[in-house]
């Protein structure tokens, strides 16, 4: 008798005969995407260690990640086809073979249809690069490290999103839907709850935060998001982890799958706690989205629209109007919920707190802006110090900190006040903000040089109050008045 290691490798392989076309279309596939990538490669390479170097061509690699990524959902398609087909499923569960062995069958399966064609077309492209380039080994291994796990990781992604639906859901339609929502909605959810929740009532500068949020992009379909900032030895560690991550999860789907009942097949969901989770992530990131940005409330109704037919086309008895009235209430509770969020993420002041200024020093540049509906007025420090002394000293920066602080402690918080945050978020309104900067060089004009210090504080005010602000800051004895300009707001926004 054949051990359980053994019948699923004799699975593995017969299922690989039967869908041996996805193996040649996904070779077809990785085959161009080498021929496209060898032919426009083009590096930019800043020989320091504090710079990464670029790649031009990403845009194509966008591409060809994306294009390699889908021949995974159709071979995901094809190895679990009795997920969504009666037919299918009735003879697969006729056979003697157990949720085990048929789970871990297709999940070789999939490696050999689909991964293993990514590693030896990634292992092509690097010895090919290596011949044909001159750079050094280590800037083309980091090349090649971030290119193949941009694409190791988007696939594996996508293929435990596309397994996980399958697993979930019992007819193709819903598989489709689910698939598309669940990865839409788990890239941008963070960056939206962000952008609702805490940068629009922090103290913390926009891009302090959300620069965070860009690194969930390793985890998630679009990864190749972050080509665009270069190849770090950072970036090659987060894609990595996302790779062991996304692997990991598709085996542990193992759980759930053994759980499911044939006789699902041809139902919307299989469980319906999926379904719900599903409608509680698209609620939740549009209406975050909704909450980052109001002009497109619009959204709202649409979205809406779009849980109320989910639920109608996947209810297992007849419509009636206690039900209908029933789901409305659900969705508003959902909604209450995530307004009672966003209203205490303002009275806490985005969860963010106040920034350390314990660790404020010498700063090379110091750049404010104080806004009104009719004004604003910025400060801008001079890079030009013939005395070779930093532009703005330690106690300088406190006396310029603390006039914030103290406009942040006597702003009273109400309820009108966080409708105002809302309108106004867009940078419209009534706000004062300052960055300090320290740099690694003298030279701000080199290319080398970058931000290696910052302090980042926005602070949303009354008028009265961002006025106060703005007259304290000019009379400060080191602010001359030639280094204060002036704008009309509506001027400047139009």
């Amino acid at each position: 008798m054949l051990s359980a290691a053994k019948r699923i490798s004799k699975t593995s392989n017969r299922d690989l005969k039967a869908n041996s076309l996805f193996f040649i279309i996904t070779n077809l596939v990785l085959f161009v995407n080498y021929i496209v990538q060898m032919s426009i490669r083009n590096f930019i390479t800043y020989y320091n260690e504090s710079i990464t170097n670029y790649y031009q061509g990403y845009v194509i690699a966008y591409i060809g990640v994306a294009a390699v990524a889908l021949c995974g959902v159709f071979t995901v398609f094809a190895l679990f086809h009795e997920s969504y087909s009666k037919s299918h499923a009735d003879l697969a569960y006729s056979l003697p073979a157990g949720a085990k062995e048929r789970f871990f069958s297709k999940l070789c399966t999939l490696v050999k249809l689909h991964i293993l064609p990514v590693v030896f077309w990634n292992i092509i492209q690097f010895i090919s690069t290596i011949i044909t380039t001159d750079l050094s080994l280590k800037i083309l291994a980091r090349y090649a490290a971030v290119l193949f796990l941009t694409e190791l990781s988007t696939c594996l992604f996508v293929d435990l999103v596309v397994i996980l639906c399958l697993v979930c859901c019992g007819r193709l339609a819903e598989v489709i839907y689910t698939a598309v929502i669940i990865t839409a909605c788990e890239a941008i959810l963070p960056r939206c709850i962000v952008l609702s929740s805490i940068s629009i009532f922090s103290t913390r500068g926009s891009d302090d935060i959300e620069i965070i949020t860009d690194k969930w992009f390793a985890w998630s379909a679009f990864p190749a998001y972050l080509m665009d900032n270069g190849y770090s030895n950072a970036l090659v560690l987060m894609l990595m982890g996302s790779s062991l991550l996304s692997a990991a999860l598709i085996c542990l789907l193992y759980f759930i799958y053994k759980k499911r009942d044939g006789r699902a097949t041809g139902k919307p969901f299989v469980f319906t706690a999926f379904r719900e989770i599903v409608l509680i992530l698209g609620i939740v990131t549009v209406t975050t989205y909704v909450l980052s940005d109001p002009d497109n409330i619009v959204l709202l109704p649409v979205v809406l629209l779009s849980y109320l037919l989910i639920r109608i086309f996947s209810a297992k008895s007849t419509l009636t109007i206690a039900k209908f009235v029933k789901w409305i209430a659900v969705f508003a509770v959902y909604m209450i919920m995530i307004f009672a969020f966003n209203f205490i993420s303002y009275l806490c002041d985005g969860f963010a707190g106040k920034p350390d200024l314990s660790v404020l020093t010498d700063y090379d540049d110091v750049w404010v802006w104080v806004q009104t509906d009719e004004d604003i007025m910025t400060y801008t420090s001079s890079y030009k110090n013939p005395e070779g002394r930093k532009t703005l000293t330690k106690e300088q920066a406190e006396q310029l900190t603390d006039i914030y602080i103290k406009a942040l402690d006597s702003r009273e918080k109400s309820f009108s006040d966080y409708i105002d945050c809302l309108k106004n978020r867009n940078l419209a309104g009534n706000f004062a903000s300052i960055t300090l900067y320290t740099r690694n060089s003298d030279d701000i004009y080199s290319d080398n040089n970058s931000i290696i210090d910052v302090i980042d504080i926005d602070v949303r005010l009354t008028k009265n109050s961002t006025e106060q602000v703005a007259e304290e800051i000019k009379a400060l004895d080191f602010i001359s008045p030639e280094q204060i300009s002036y704008l009309e707001t509506k001027e400047y926004y139009d």
